[in-house]
């Protein structure tokens, strides 16, 4: 799947709004104050932040062409399927996850909506935000790791709450991750969640995030 990364303008009121519809389809850090916040990190040089954009002709309508003439030039429209981040910031403040200096960046709000999902768009992105990891502005030579942290795996084959996480991620994120290349060095407790049980019980639970990291390949 070809794709490009397209900065994102914050500034912008029409670009913060599909942002933030973007993200209410995600499910989480769609208020005002998270994406207020984000923009803070933009010009603060801390979070690059990209919409994930794919291309289709649109073909320009008109008459049925002539027998033997050329057919119209088609257009090409541009989609935002989605958006990532590559940030020198965590919180809270881990110098091993990121930090300012870029020795570690971390990929952040990564989200390509559900009607886009189909055709390796998901890696195609990963590829290219693992790509700016050494040029400046973005990153820097210096950078040694590109990490993430995902629900832990072991939540997804737990035979209580396992039901109840594949039946909202059908797709393991961390087996995912790590068919990019992604090695596990940590796991902490990370997300908090009230959920359901299929025999209708309700639960405040803390889920495990697997901290995940690739070295960056230098040339």
């Amino acid at each position: 799947m070809a794709c490009t990364l397209v900065p994102i303008n914050l500034g912008d009121p029409s670009e913060y709004e599909e942002l933030r519809i973007q993200r209410v389809a995600c499910g989480w850090d769609n208020t005002p104050e998270k994406l207020d916040q984000w923009r803070e990190k933009q010009t603060e040089g801390l979070k690059s932040f990209f919409w994930i954009t794919k291309t289709k002709p649109t073909p320009e309508p008109g008459p049925e062409p002539e027998p033997g003439a050329s057919s119209s030039t088609p257009t090409t429209t541009i989609i935002r399927a989605g958006h990532i981040s590559l940030d020198a910031f965590t919180s809270p403040p881990n110098d091993e996850v990121a930090n300012a200096a870029k020795t570690n960046l971390t990929i952040k709000t990564f989200f390509i909506m559900p009607a886009h999902r189909a055709g390796g768009l998901g890696s195609a992105a990963m590829r290219l935000v693992e790509s700016l990891a050494t040029s400046a502005p973005y990153g820097s030579p210096n950078c040694e790791f590109i990490t993430l942290d995902c629900l832990s795996k072991a939540h997804y084959y737990d035979p209580v709450l396992g039901p109840y996480v594949r039946r909202v991620m059908p797709i393991c994120n961390q087996e995912w991750y790590e068919r990019m290349g992604y090695v596990v060095w940590k796991v902490e407790p990370r997300y908090e969640d009230r959920v359901v049980l299929e025999n209708g019980e309700s639960r405040d639970i803390v889920y495990d995030a697997a901290f995940m990291r690739k070295r960056v390949a230098k040339e």
